[in-house]
C-alpha cells in the first residue's frame, strides 16, 4: 500500500511511499525493513546507526478500529482509498489496486469481528501455527 510519512499524515503527494504492511490479531502495521535504517557519524567521529522509524510505523491496534471504509478523497494521492477510522482518528492508505483494497477490507473487517467476538486467542493459534 501507499501511505503519508508517520508524522504527517496529510503529507502531500509526493511525500507518500509504497511500503509493505501485515495484519495479525494485534493490529495492521507498517513494515520497517533493515535498508530503511540510516548510518550517521556523530561529532566524535564513531559511527551510529540510526532507525529512520521516528519511534513509530503506521500502527492501528484492531481494538481501536471503529470502521474500515474505501473512499475517495481529492486530498489522497490517487487509487484505491482506505480510511480507517480509529478511536485516535482516521488512518487514510491507498491500495495497490482495487482488487487489492477489497482484498484489506474483507481481511481487517474479518480480524475485527474475530476480536469483537473474544476470540483472539483463537486467531492468534492459527495466525502463529
Amino acid at each position: 500500500m501507499t501511505a503519508p510519512p508517520v508524522e504527517n499524515a496529510i503529507a502531500l503527494y509526493r511525500d507518500w511511499k509504497r511500503t509493505e504492511f501485515f495484519l495479525n490479531h494485534e493490529a495492521l502495521q507498517q513494515v520497517i525493513k533493515a535498508e530503511e535504517k540510516q548510518v550517521s557519524r556523530s561529532l566524535s567521529g564513531t559511527i551510529a546507526e540510526v532507525t529512520n522509524e521516528e519511534n513509530s510505523a503506521i500502527r492501528v491496534e484492531i481494538p481501536d478500529i471503529m470502521s474500515v471504509s474505501s473512499c475517495a478523497d481529492l486530498t489522497l494521492p490517487p487509487g484505491a482509498g482506505l480510511c480507517i477510522d480509529t478511536t485516535h482518528g482516521p488512518v487514510f492508505l491507498i491500495a495497490d489496486s482495487w482488487e487489492s483494497l477489497n482484498g484489506w477490507l474483507d481481511a481487517i473487517r474479518l480480524v475485527y469481528t474475530i476480536y469483537a467476538r473474544g476470540k483472539t486467542d483463537v486467531l492468534a493459534s492459527i495466525i502463529t501455527s
